[in-house]
């Protein structure tokens, strides 16, 4: 259950004398707030309103006033970001392999994609793990790979129409680029120290009907998380391309 008052996810059991034990899933227990992927212990909300049981049997959150979704994995103890550029979502319904979010401060619902791992069924799920990529210790470019698909362009009707988060497990990994920003590539600095670890990346870019004569658009929201973990090898690659729709050339 969502505890918004602490920015917590609870978990209540009843135990075999009728009683319920109510214990942490989410966050430090400590009324902290803001917003931090990782392990579990860890991670912050902000005001979470909802959650949403997922066919993989982790979970979605509702983070209203971190305008994002959220996802907890209780099989691996991490939370990770789905999708950003929300407006204060309090709901969501996972419908024929998406979810629908529930954007209160929007009056609308949103439709988006849900990642390939969420959609497993956990009863016969085979949980693989991606291999690493072996990266170079230091600066290390990161680009979001996006093209609007044809007749469309993006639309920054409303400001900004594009949108990048980046964490990283360990947390000490990253010494810079962790955050949010509106460009899809920035250089990420990777500590030298830390062996090998995962970036979390989650992009958003929002694409409309690129015809002036259409008098009510059509408009899409992409939306991709990655989970990439990495090894830090010198000599290896010094830039990451991931591609959220088109082509790296």
């Amino acid at each position: 259950m969502a505890d918004s008052e602490t920015s917590a996810l609870r978990h209540v059991s009843r135990e075999t004398d009728g009683s319920y034990t109510v214990r942490t899933a989410v966050g430090t227990g400590l009324f902290d707030f803001g917003h931090r992927d990782g392990a579990a212990g860890q991670a912050l909300l902000q005001h979470p309103l909802g959650v949403t049981a997922l066919p993989d049997g982790s979970v979605a959150v509702a983070d209203t006033y971190n305008h994002a979704l959220r996802r907890f994995d209780p099989a691996t103890g991490e939370v990770s970001t789905l999708a950003t550029d929300l407006r204060e979502p309090s709901g969501a319904l996972v419908v024929d392999g998406d979810i629908v979010v529930v954007e209160s401060a929007r009056n609308r619902l949103t439709r988006l994609r849900l990642p390939e791992e969420a959609l497993a069924v956990a009863a016969t799920a085979h949980r693989t793990q991606r291999p690493a990529t072996e990266v170079a210790p230091g600066e290390l470019r990161l680009d979001v790979i996006f093209t609007p698909p044809a007749g469309q362009k993006l639309d920054e009707s409303y400001g900004p129409a594009t949108r990048l988060l980046v964490s990283a497990t360990p947390p000490e990994l990253l010494l810079d680029g962790a955050g949010a920003d509106t460009a899809l590539g920035r250089s990420l600095l990777l500590n030298e120290s830390v062996a090998e670890g995962v970036l979390h990346i989650s992009a958003m870019a929002a694409s409309c009907d690129d015809d002036p004569a259409i008098e009510f658009p059509t408009c899409h929201v992409h939306q991709q998380d990655w989970g990439v973990p990495v090894r830090l090898v010198p000599g290896a690659a010094a830039r990451l391309p991931l591609v959220l729709a088109g082509m790296d050339e």
